[in-house]
């Protein structure tokens, strides 16, 4: 049933109940006795009630097409639809005049304006079309490779690591004579000490986010210490007092080609820490520096990668290249990672929850902190090599 026709039925309906009321208020109103009295009312409210609840779900019909109508037609816009209009003029005519008021007849229409439906101005698509949430938190990812992985990692349970060092000597060994006093070697030995260092880093998280943000609990405790691990690649290089960089040994530029370039640099940096008898297990570079190597020419303008950058392992003189930018651009890094250094792990680390912080408890808040203890022992300066580039190519082309 039409709007339309649903009006004129209710219309009709009310007048009927009306006349009902109207014949049932007569019947009550009559001087009758009390017992005739309350049997009419019994009468008239049994005749009644029905007719009434059906008048108010018509009602509510109506209301419910009415309000289906407008949203049509009126969402975003004051203009109703062609069709719309259309249909009403039409349902009009024939109602006044019937079929034959249609013959030969014309329509004017005041199209103000013409609206191509969209999702925008035709619903509320965060309400009708629900979005497609993919789960989890989406973030950048972190190094690749830490310095940890390219160092020996042992456990201390004390808060000091000790060692003696070979700090020099004079070699004195030699062909002798029979009969003749022996050569003399000096050495010269120290002990070192490496103390624990705490690293740490925390944030503060309301429990309501804890509780509503899905995944944010794994997200927590997988950024956290991710983060913290920057800050021990920080100190492993570059401590003032600690680090590889710091204990290392300067680049010793031996180049005098007109022609050196990074590749050079690097070979002779090698060559440095072979002197001493090691074998580099790693070139660290920054991705930068790693990417002019890879864009090297030679004379005639030819790449060198392809003999460079063997497949998916580059390395030049078969000593790994490690891009990652816990190197400084611009530098290198080359030595025997695995017996020049060893890291030491005092308290693993770890990573805890608390509301038991300041006036966190009250606030309904949860501080979220991360942390670790460790020390290193940089035992052989000479198995690192570390310099920059722009002082290794000036003097390699002086």
């Amino acid at each position: 049933m039409e709007a339309n026709e649903l009006k004129e039925a209710l219309e009709k309906f009310g007048q009927e109940i009306d006349k009902k009321i109207k014949e049932s208020n007569e019947k009550l109103t009559a001087k009758v006795s009390e017992e005739t009295h309350a049997r009419l009312l019994k009468e008239v409210k049994a005749e009644l009630e029905p007719k009434l609840a059906e008048y108010a779900k018509m009602r509510e019909r109506l209301d419910e097409m009415e309000a289906k109508s407008k949203r049509i037609w009126t969402y975003g816009s004051t203009e109703k639809p062609f069709a719309v209009e259309l249909k009403e003029r039409l349902s009009d005519i024939i109602a006044k005049e019937g079929g034959r008021g249609l013959r030969g007849r014309s329509f004017d229409f005041e199209q103000k304006t013409v609206i191509d439906m969209t999702e925008l101005n035709a619903f509320n698509s965060t309400q009708v079309v629900p979005p497609n949430y993919v789960p989890g938190i989406k973030y950048d990812p972190t190094r690749a490779v830490r310095m940890r992985d390219l160092l020996s990692v042992g456990e201390t349970n004390s808060n000091l690591v000790s060692f003696i060092q070979e700090y020099s000597y004079t070699a004195a060994a030699a062909v002798t004579t029979e009969g003749t006093e022996y050569n003399q070697e000096d050495f010269t030995l120290k002990q070192v000490d490496a103390a624990v260092k705490l690293i740490t880093s925390y944030i503060v998280i309301s429990e309501n986010m804890l509780e509503d943000v899905a995944g944010l609990t794994s997200y927590i405790t997988t950024r956290l210490p991710e983060k913290l691990r920057n800050a021990e690649d920080s100190f492993i290089l570059s401590d003032a007092t600690y680090g590889i960089l710091t204990k290392g040994t300067a680049y010793s530029d031996n180049l005098a080609d007109s022609n050196v370039q990074r590749i050079d640099v690097l070979v002779d940096a090698c060559r440095q820490t072979k002197i001493y008898e090691y074998r580099p297990t790693a070139i660290l570079l920054h991705p930068n520096d790693a990417a002019l190597l890879k864009l090297t020419k030679d004379a005639n303008g030819q790449y060198l990668y392809p003999w460079v950058f063997v497949g998916n392992n580059p390395s030049i003189d078969a000593v790994p290249i490690i891009e990652s930018t816990a190197m400084s651009e611009g530098y290198f890094l080359v030595g025997d990672f695995k017996k020049g250094a060893q890291l030491f792990d005092r308290r693993k680390l770890t990573i805890e929850f608390s509301n038991a912080n300041e006036d966190n408890f009250i606030k309904g808040m949860v501080t979220v902190r991360c942390h670790e203890r460790i020390a290193l022992a940089v035992y052989c300066p000479h198995a690192f090599v570390y310099g920059g580039f722009a002082a290794a190519l000036a003097q390699g082309t002086a």
